[in-house]
């Protein structure tokens, strides 16, 4: 969906600066307001982005020390039952 919102933002930059430019001062303004307003939206969605990551990264660790923390009672559990057996 983000994408296809991308594209649509950039067509309508473009269009316009396209559409309107009939000189060729007007045409390299027209670019360089294109280029500024992609640089707007390609440094707003990197924002977004490091946002997002930054959450699944925070909630990727919490769910790796829940593993962890199970792993480790499960290998003590086993340790235990192995000691118990051999010791029978």
């Amino acid at each position: 969906m983000s994408v296809l919102n991308t594209f649509l933002v950039l067509f309508f930059i473009f269009a316009p600066a396209i559409g309107i430019a009939d000189e060729e001062q007007s045409v390299k303004e027209g670019f360089k307001e294109v280029h500024e307003g992609m640089k707007k939206v390609i440094t707003s969605v990197d924002k977004k982005a490091k946002k997002d990551w930054k959450a699944a990264d925070k909630k990727a660790k919490e769910d790796w020390k829940v593993v962890d923390r199970n792993a480790k009672k499960t290998w003590k559990k086993v340790g235990q039952d192995i000691k118990k057996a051999t010791k029978d």
